[in-house]
């Protein structure tokens, strides 16, 4: 079987959870609001990310900045979604799918709004990491998971 019958679908619920979760958090952490989950390790906090990862291109013109975004972000979609149709591996095709899920989650706030809804933030006292959102953390995972599927079948390409 092909990755797209279950690539899509699995997408699909990524960007769901992600858009549902941003949601929430523009409604729950509005107006500078905190909730700490876990004591000097794990709040949510509502930041909009004009750049890219980590803040990158944030320093970019909006126009420049947003057509740069927004076409890479498609690029990838048409990619991933062309790697699907011919694909089986189930580690590449699940991988595949988070990064679309995510991709599509990202893209939507960057059309919609210009920026990205983040919330998570992980931290250990002031040491931390960059606010992030469901749509990363499948990105994040969905690269994992290729990178795991590339090694894990490294002797088979190999030997092709």
């Amino acid at each position: 079987m092909r990755g797209l019958p279950v690539g899509i679908p699995a997408a699909l619920i990524v960007l769901a959870a992600d858009q549902v979760s941003k949601w929430v958090a523009v409604e729950q952490l509005a107006n500078g609001r905190r909730i700490i989950l876990w004591e000097n390790f794990f709040d949510l906090v509502l930041v909009y990310n004009v750049g890219a990862a980590f803040g990158l291109f944030q320093n970019l013109v909006p126009l420049w900045r947003n057509l740069l975004l927004v076409g890479v972000a498609l690029v990838a979609v048409v990619a991933i979604v062309s790697i699907l149709r011919h694909t089986t591996s189930p580690w590449l095709i699940l991988g595949m799918a988070l990064i679309l899920g995510g991709a599509l989650g990202n893209l939507i706030d960057r059309v919609r709004l210009g920026k990205v809804v983040d919330f998570l933030y992980v931290h250990w006292h002031d040491l931390s990491w960059p606010v992030f959102n469901v749509a990363d953390s499948a990105i994040s995972v969905g690269v994992a998971m290729l990178l795991l599927d590339y090694f894990l079948n490294a002797d088979d390409k190999e030997a092709a």
